[in-house]
C-alpha cells in the first residue's frame, strides 16, 4: 500500500524570491531598469504572506421558459492581491525603492523609462519540518555561513506582480513590538506546484 501522510505541511518556513522581469535590460545605457533601481530585491527574507486566493466570476443566464432559475456560465477569473509583510531593516530599503521606481516610471522620470519594467515574477518555496539543518563553523566567516533550508514541499508562483500598496506601522513610545512594513502585490495569476520536479521548474514557469 502506497504511504499516506498524515502530517499537513506548516506553514512558518519558507522562502520568498523576486524575479524582476527586465533582467534581460540591465545592459541598456538609456534605461534604469527595476533590478538596477533596488539591488537586492531578489534575496530579502519575510515574516508572513496572506490573501492568496483566486475567484471565478459567474454569469446568469436566463432561457425563455426555464422561469425556476437561470443558467450559471463562467467568466473571468479574477486573482486578489497578495500581502507580504517583514520587519523594518537598517539599510534594508527594497520595498519602499520598488514603491518608488513605481512613481517615477509613471511619471517619466528621465531615466527611468524607455523599457524598463516595474513588475516581478515571484516564487514561494514552503520546506519541511521540523528543522532546518545549519552549518555552523567559527572558524568561517559570517558572510561564507550557509543554512540548508530543507526540503520543499510546497511552491508557489505569481506572475507579473507590482505594488499595490505600501505601508508602514506605527510608532508608539508606550508599546514593546517590532516595526513592520507591509507591501500589497497586485498579481496576474498564480500556479502551485506540488512535486519536487514542478518546484524545480517554478522559476521559468509560465
Amino acid at each position: 500500500m502506497p504511504v499516506v501522510r498524515t502530517d499537513p505541511i506548516r506553514n512558518f518556513k519558507f522562502e520568498v524570491q523576486f524575479y524582476p522581469l527586465d533582467q534581460g535590460n540591465q545592459g541598456s545605457p538609456n534605461t534604469i531598469n527595476l533590478s538596477q533601481f533596488v539591488p537586492g530585491i531578489g534575496a530579502i527574507g519575510f515574516a508572513a504572506m496572506s490573501g492568496l486566493a483566486v475567484r471565478n466570476e459567474m454569469i446568469p443566464y436566463r432561457e425563455g421558459g426555464m422561469n425556476t432559475h437561470p443558467h450559471k456560465m463562467v467568466g473571468q477569473t479574477d486573482f486578489d492581491a497578495v500581502t507580504f509583510s517583514r520587519g523594518v531593516f537598517e539599510n534594508q530599503d527594497q520595498l519602499w525603492k520598488w514603491q518608488r521606481f513605481i512613481h517615477n516610471w509613471q511619471s517619466g522620470v528621465p531615466g527611468s523609462t524607455g523599457g524598463s519594467d516595474y513588475r516581478c515574477d515571484v516564487v514561494v518555496k514552503v520546506y519541511d519540518h521540523p528543522h532546518s539543518n545549519a552549518v555552523y563553523n567559527d572558524s568561517v566567516a559570517p558572510s561564507t555561513k550557509t543554512t540548508i533550508l530543507g526540503t520543499p514541499k510546497l511552491g508557489i508562483k505569481l506572475f507579473n506582480c507590482w505594488p499595490g500598496a505600501y505601508a508602514m506601522g506605527p510608532l508608539n513610545a508606550g508599546d514593546n513590538n517590532i516595526m513592520i512594513q507591509e507591501m500589497v502585490l497586485h498579481n496576474e495569476g498564480w500556479v502551485l506546484a506540488w512535486t519536487p520536479e514542478e518546484i524545480t521548474a517554478l522559476p521559468s514557469a509560465r
